[in-house]
C-alpha cells in the first residue's frame, strides 16, 4: 500500500517542481544587429541584460510583456 502512495506522490512533486522552474526562467528576444544593443534591450526593463552573440543583439529579460509606449 505504501508503494501505491509513493507512486502517486512522486509525480505530483515532480509536476510542482517543473511548474516552479518554468516560472523562474526568463525570456529572450532577438533584436537585430548589435548596434545600440543595450539601448534596444533597455525597452524590456531594468532587469534586462543585453548580449551580442554572433553579430545579433540578444536580450534576456523577465517574462513580463514590455511596457507600452
Amino acid at each position: 500500500m505504501s508503494n501505491a502512495k509513493f507512486s502517486v506522490v512522486f509525480p505530483i512533486i515532480f509536476l510542482i517542481m517543473f511548474a516552479l522552474v518554468e516560472d523562474n526562467m526568463g525570456c529572450e528576444a532577438s533584436l537585430g544587429d548589435c548596434r545600440i544593443c543595450g539601448i534596444k534591450c533597455s525597452y524590456y526593463g531594468r532587469h534586462a541584460e543585453a548580449h551580442c552573440i554572433g553579430g545579433i543583439c540578444v536580450c534576456d529579460y523577465p517574462c513580463k510583456p514590455p511596457p507600452k509606449l
